[in-house]
């Protein structure tokens, strides 16, 4: 493949060219008839080769990794910051509950909890970056002018008697629709989004308060295998909702 590529190179076949007439030409005022163009051919070729074997062995530097999209940050009265509040809180609950059990078992459970909830929150963080931008979009495209341009192009065409007015009219209508069917789609991806980022959110908060139950009681109020079982549903909720969070950053 890099031999290929390096064949494809013009600038190679410009080099091996301007070689070879270079050894043409200091050769033709003194060699034999022939041998010039022999010897600048042979040139050529020895440069062309050179150039393509160099650069086939030579590394190639590693592709740039992708860089992540800079997301905007939440309308401060936006349902996005609303829910991210509320995670917040969440996962502050369960940071506060994690220290405040003296049972080292459970701390030491009750701590990869608080790990996955703090995943759990940065992906959150992202997804409503990614509402916010479709928010964003939905706004500069102005939903209320083209809806109002939608119904006055309808009107247009409706009064419209000149064929070639109407084939206009109705031309122009046609790509309006096509805005708004595009914001629709905005629309329901942003709406999408956010119900996921609150059922995580909810989601978040009851796992809150079943983990304050099992601090509250202690280890030692239940069996072991039975408090094992439900700090192990706790993280099995958090994959869910993780899940289903990645889920919604691929919408976006």
């Amino acid at each position: 493949m890099k031999i290929t590529q390096e064949l494809a190179d013009p600038w190679g076949w410009l080099v091996a060219g301007v070689s070879g007439g270079v050894g043409w030409a200091v050769l033709a005022g003194s060699a034999p008839a022939g041998i010039p163009v022999v010897a600048g051919t042979l040139i050529g070729i020895g440069v062309l080769t050179t150039k393509v074997v160099l650069g086939a062995i030579r590394p190639r530097p590693p592709a740039p990794a992708p860089v992540p999209p800079r997301l905007p940050s939440p309308t401060p009265d936006g349902a996005a910051a609303e829910l991210l509040l509320r995670a917040r809180r969440a996962g502050s609950r369960v940071s506060y509950l994690v220290g405040s059990t003296s049972d080292p078992w459970l701390r030491d459970q009750m701590s990869q909890v608080d790990l996955e909830v703090t995943r759990v929150s940065g992906s959150l963080e992202e997804v409503a970056g990614r509402v916010t931008l479709l928010e964003e979009s939905l706004v500069q495209s102005e939903p209320l002018r083209l809806t109002d341009e939608a119904a006055r192009l309808t009107t247009a065409l409706a009064r419209a008697t000149d064929d070639q007015l109407r084939t206009e009219t109705q031309s122009t209508l046609a790509a309006v629709e096509r805005q708004r069917d595009v914001l629709r789609r905005l629309e329901d991806r942003r709406d999408t989004m956010l119900r996921r980022m609150e059922t995580t959110v909810t989601g978040m908060e009851g796992l809150a308060a079943r983990m304050g139950e099992i601090v509250a009681m202690g280890a030692s109020s239940f069996e072991h295998d039975d408090a094992s079982s439900r700090v192990c549903a706790l993280t099995g909720d958090l994959e869910a909702l993780s899940a289903g969070l990645d889920e919604a950053r691929r919408l976006g």
